[in-house]
């Protein structure tokens, strides 16, 4: 009590004008610990959906590497669509994630198949990191939608596309390339640059890898390379 009496009148020998400074710095420390508190609770949910992520794959992995590719249709249900290596034998196919394992719908399977047989499993989000992805995908569209595919490397200027993929439901082309802004920092990231039946750029998303078998989804190395 005579703490409190001692601030009381500290204060009202200032007069009103410390009173308010009192008030505004009290507010801004409210202010601060706030925008802390909510940093903090959006860095947990990131690092318990990475673990979420990666017990799912996880598990996954011990079912599928080796299998054969109809064994992912047997888990996953029929694809949503795959995707073929333009430069070599090697495919994507994309599956839903169940519901009760992602209930905003955002994330999807992606399965490597290579000479019949499935060599990798990812899970992965479109504009995972949405308030630097989408600034990034608006500034990158700007440049290359409506250009010929030939001029979209030196145009998103992050090296050359990782892959040259197709459709194998729309026939339509689709880059990748490196989106992280230093390499190998984080988890994979990857710039999607969309194409139409001209091959002129229609669209650019982000797609971030959750989790993987492979410490780089799109690399040729198998699990097992990656680990040695």
């Amino acid at each position: 009590m005579r703490k409190n009496h001692a601030v009381y009148l500290i204060i009202r020998c200032a007069g009103v004008s410390s009173l308010r400074l009192v008030t505004y710095t009290l507010l801004s420390v409210l202010v601060v610990y706030a925008a802390g508190c909510t940093a903090v609770v959006s860095t947990g949910i990131k690092l318990v959906g990475a673990a979420v992520d990666d017990a799912d794959v996880k598990e996954r992995k011990k079912q599928l590497i080796n299998a054969d590719p109809a064994k992912a249709n047997e888990m996953f249900g029929e694809p949503l669509d795959a995707f073929s290596d333009i430069n070599s034998n090697r495919a994507w196919r994309v599956y839903k994630v169940p519901k009760d394992k992602d209930p905003l719908g955002k994330d999807r399977y992606v399965v490597e198949v290579a000479k019949d047989r499935i060599v990798a499993v990812s899970r992965v989000e479109k504009n995972s990191e949405l308030k630097i992805d989408l600034p990034r995908a608006i500034a990158i569209k700007s440049d290359v939608k409506g250009k010929p595919i030939s001029e979209c490397e030196a145009l998103v200027d992050h090296g050359e596309p990782l892959v040259t993929v197709r459709s194998e439901s729309t026939g339509l082309l689709t880059q990748l390339y490196e989106g992280r802004l230093i390499k190998d920092l984080g988890r994979p990231h990857y710039i999607v640059l969309s194409f139409d039946g001209q091959e002129l750029c229609t669209n650019v998303e982000f797609l971030g890898v959750g989790a993987s078998t492979k410490k780089d989804p799109l690399s040729e190395k198998s699990d097992t390379d990656s680990d040695s």
